[in-house]
């Protein structure tokens, strides 16, 4: 399964319209015949970065149903005009395709199953995106799952949803996205505020610059509507 990965650059106050563009018009055409569904639809929350940015991921069945989606958005008239509408309320869009790490506790989506509506609290998010050393990808994936996964288990602070990487011809080689549910806001809070203590600084943050000394964190927040929480 691939998992379509884009982050869009609103246009200044113009977020709400945007959200309900993607929610009323692009959702709907992206799930027909359910292969494919939008998982997850997040702000960048307000502080921790760019402006009017909101990034989703969309679950594609393979890779000749995103052939057929692509085509299907050049030639069918009701894409176009979704398309038309989209980019009266963005700038831009930056899309990659995402393909999940063997160790991944997201590996794949029931696009079959009936799709339930969101509830509770809006989940929080944290979105890594790692850059190995040239040449050390496979080791990074395979370090982030024997030594970063099992760490994060045990703190149960944060929760690992899915790591992926880029597919090959849609991005960047070296490029590995991880993301993260916050379980424990007061404790992440510490975190943002102290920084790592203790055995904290030990670790993955000893054992991870054996393999990457470049990442970039974002804080999502779902919107009220995004399928997944």
């Amino acid at each position: 399964m691939l998992f379509l990965h884009e982050t869009h650059e609103v246009v200044g106050g113009r977020m709400a319209e945007f959200e309900d563009a993607v929610r009323t018009r692009w959702q709907p055409l992206v799930e027909e015949g359910a292969e494919a569904r939008l998982c997850w639809f997040w702000e960048l929350t307000h502080g921790t970065g760019a402006s009017y940015q909101a990034v989703s991921i969309t679950a594609v069945r393979d890779w000749a149903t995103w052939g057929v989606l692509v085509d299907r958005m050049r030639t069918d008239a009701r894409w176009r005009t979704c398309d038309a509408a989209l980019w009266t309320l963005r700038r831009e869009v930056t899309r990659k395709l995402l393909e999940p790490t063997p160790w991944s506790p997201l590996q794949a989506v029931d696009l079959a199953a009936a799709a339930t509506p969101p509830g509770g609290a809006l989940g929080l998010y944290l979105h890594d995106t790692g850059w190995p050393y040239q040449g050390k990808l496979e080791e990074y994936v395979q370090a982030l799952g024997s030594v970063y996964l099992p760490q994060v288990r045990q703190s149960k602070m944060i929760s690992v949803e899915a790591c992926w990487t880029v597919a090959t011809g849609t991005g960047r080689h070296h490029e590995v996205v991880l993301l993260q549910k916050i379980l424990d806001w007061p404790r992440f809070t510490e975190l943002l505020s102290h920084g790592e203590q203790g055995a904290q600084r030990g670790g993955w943050m000893v054992e991870g610059l054996k393999h990457r000394d470049r990442w970039e964190s974002k804080l999502l927040r779902c919107t009220s509507w995004s399928p997944r929480q």
